[in-house]
């Protein structure tokens, strides 16, 4: 799907992706009116005949055309209906999928909250695929209403006359009242948004809410929350009722009005009594087109509403450009990392370089540092100052594809897959050395040991079923297995106690020997077992990078491992 310009675009773009369904079920829906619209009329006409006539023959005839259009009409709807739930599906589907890409591309820059994402791929998509559900109706409801006026045009001019201005008041009432309801809708899915993250972020968090005792406070935020939503909805309801409401007053004086007129034109002896049945058949027929159309225009506002939502989703600004130009050459062996001057949070210009093939710890004291470093090296964004450069070569150069596949990042929040423990470990190879080494290294071998189905465990939604420690071990075992040129990890074992961490950093050092390997961390075990610790902090404001003649590390941490060098940039 290509960008919308609006969600106007958005949402009459969609409706013409499933026109063919639209177009049938319109078409269907349509006899299915105008045979109930014909019911008055072919009940007036017997009636008249059987005045008029009397004979068994053309009664009979009468009732036969009743009888055929009762099947015309109720197999018109039958599959007009399928059309029409048809269109409404595919064209559901048809946004969740194009949210889908868009939240999945390489370049970014969508940034919204889990939960609020799946508020838009669910309740706003519903919306707009009910509102296409809809179509096909008002679609039918205006032809009918047009064929009734046409009826009645031939009984009496004023009675259709009455049938056009009822409509258009109707119409043009509920046109400024559907604006407010839109306003409404998108403010009560903003809210429903918002609760529906809070709500994930605590089920995620309950292990840790419970450890500290925040239960308490954070369920009293999560009613606020709710409160605030369900105040919003009660507005759009409000709105919503209102623009409905205008819709029955108004069809209640159409009709009090057609009976009236045509009352009077029948004591005066310009209807004869089929005419009259026909013209009162009619007149209160048309009040259910006439509510078609009116409603319409409230799943249009909440369609527009959401569209609004999706828009917003489709055409956010990508974070960093995928080059599409000349490419630079494969990588191949070990890959060195340099920063060069690269701006980052706290007024900090980084300058340092991470040897190829050596095992590079990045101590930063400020964790929005590490957030910043973590993601520029996966290039979820671009420096405002400065370049980072592999093997010599600009990051921006490189595919994105390319570049994420040779400097593999796993982020210290690295989210496991809905499946089993061996399905997570064997997400990114099928190498069977690969992942019995990673599996080792990552202690991710005791998870499937101290599990009842061992591999075959499943790790439920985002690794609920898992420790945190777990969940650690098999996404460390996940990267490790890919064996990557250039592996940078983020705090990769804080849930994991202090000596099976020391043993986790050793096997890695071990497994990763010759490759390039960069850990974001303060871990003592970690920095302890580097061939180069860089030191990231505003002190000094990005100096050149010196080596320390103690060989420890410095801000607190524990003392290095024996020879090995320490590198800090200030």
């Amino acid at each position: 799907m290509t960008e919308p310009v609006s969600p106007h675009a958005l949402l009459w773009r969609s409706l013409l992706a499933r026109r063919r369904d639209l177009a049938l079920a319109s078409a269907l829906f349509t006899t299915h009116q105008l045979g109930e619209a014909l019911v008055p009329v072919i009940v007036g006409t017997t009636v008249g005949t059987a005045v008029r006539r009397g004979t068994p023959g053309a009664l009979t005839f009468q009732l036969a055309l009743l009888a055929t259009d009762f099947l015309v009409l109720s197999m018109s709807y039958r599959f007009g209906a399928r059309a029409s739930a048809r269109a409404k599906q595919h064209t559901e589907h048809r946004l969740r999928m194009a949210l889908t890409a868009r939240v999945l591309r390489p370049d970014g820059g969508v940034g919204l909250p889990p939960g609020d994402l799946l508020s838009r791929a669910s309740a706003d998509t519903n919306r707009v695929g009910a509102f296409a559900g809809t179509v096909a109706s008002t679609v039918a409801a205006t032809v009918v209403l047009l064929g009734s006026v046409l009826l009645l045009l031939r009984i009496s001019v004023g009675l259709a006359a009455l049938v056009v201005v009822g409509t258009a008041c109707l119409l043009a009432a509920q046109n400024g009242l559907s604006r407010t309801l839109r306003r409404a809708g998108t403010t009560e899915q903003a809210h429903q948004a918002r609760a529906t993250e809070l709500a994930e972020n605590l089920v995620r968090g309950l292990r840790v809410l419970k450890g500290i005792g925040a239960e308490r406070a954070v369920a009293e935020d999560y009613v606020r929350v709710s409160q605030d939503a369900v105040r919003a909805a009660r507005r759009a309801a409000r709105a919503e009722a209102t623009l409905l409401a205008a819709g029955a007053l108004a069809t209640g004086l159409y009709l009090t009005a057609t009976v009236a007129l045509g009352g009077r034109l029948a004591l005066d002896g310009r209807l004869s009594l089929g005419q009259l049945i026909v013209a009162l058949g009619l007149a209160a027929f048309v009040i259910g087109p006439m509510r078609v159309v009116s409603t319409s225009r409230a799943a249009h506002a909440r369609a527009l509403a959401s569209a609004t939502r999706v828009h917003a989703v489709l055409t956010a600004p990508a974070a960093v450009t995928d080059p599409t130009g000349d490419q630079p050459p494969p990588l191949d062996g070990p890959l060195g990392i340099e920063f060069r001057e690269v701006e980052l949070p706290g007024g900090i210009r980084a300058q340092w370089h991470a040897p190829a093939g050596k095992l590079t710890g990045l101590l930063c004291e400020d964790p929005a540092v590490a957030d910043a470093l973590v993601r520029l090296l996966a290039r979820e964004s671009d420096p405002a100052h400065g370049r980072i450069l592999v093997d010599g070569i600009d990051l921006t150069t490189f595919p994105l594809n390319t570049l994420r596949a040779t400097v593999l990042v796993s982020p210290h929040e690295a989210a496991l897959l809905p499946g089993t423990v061996a399905e997570n470990l064997a997400a990114l190879t099928e190498d069977g050395p690969a992942l019995t080494e990673a599996a080792r290294a990552s202690f991710a071998d005791q998870v499937v040991a101290a599990t009842p189905r061992g591999g075959d465990t499943s790790v439920g939604d985002r690794g609920e079923l898992l420790s945190g420690g777990q969940r650690q071990r098999v996404a460390l075992g996940r990267a490790l297995a890919a064996r990557p040129p250039v592996l940078v990890l983020h705090e990769p074992t804080t849930a994991v106690d202090t000596v099976t961490e020391d043993t986790i950093a050793e096997r890695v050092r071990e497994a990763r020997a010759g490759r390039t390997t960069l850990v974001v961390t303060n871990s003592p075990a970690w920095l302890g077992r580097c061939d180069q610790v860089v030191r990231v902090s505003a002190a000094g404001n990005g100096s050149t990078p010196t080596r320390s003649k103690s060989g420890a590390v410095t801000a607190g941490s524990a003392p290095a491992h024996p020879n090995t060098p320490r590198t800090t940039t200030r």
